[in-house]
């Protein structure tokens, strides 16, 4: 079991979590941006946490969303956590992606006073 601390949130864990950024190969200015935010995210977090997997997919054309298993809204970029859409074209902060990681992943969140 894996216990780690990040800004006063503790993730315990003993699963294997995977996590897919789904976004366009030509992405717009905005999606590019908040893109690239999010895998400099999830890159830090998958260094604290190890038993993460990271998967990034590029589509070609919005009419590839449906050869994502798990991938529902097509507002780009979005971030799936084991097959399950959490965002869709937002940035969560890296708080938010643990809580989502725990909820999906079956592991429990310690918030620490």
């Amino acid at each position: 079991m894996n216990r780690s601390s990040i800004r006063g949130v503790t993730l315990v864990t003993g699963n294997r979590i995977k996590i897919n950024v789904v976004s366009m190969k030509q992405p717009c200015t905005a999606c590019l941006i908040t893109g690239n935010l999010l895998k400099e995210i999830l890159a830090k977090l998958q260094k604290e946490q190890p038993w993460i997997e990271l998967e990034f997919i590029e589509l070609d054309n919005l009419k590839q969303v449906g050869m994502v298993p798990g991938l529902e809204v097509e507002k780009l970029p979005a971030l799936l956590i084991n097959n399950e859409q959490v965002t869709a074209g937002s940035l969560p902060s890296k708080k938010q992606i643990i809580t989502w990681i725990a909820s999906e992943g079956g592991n429990n969140v310690e918030y620490n006073k």
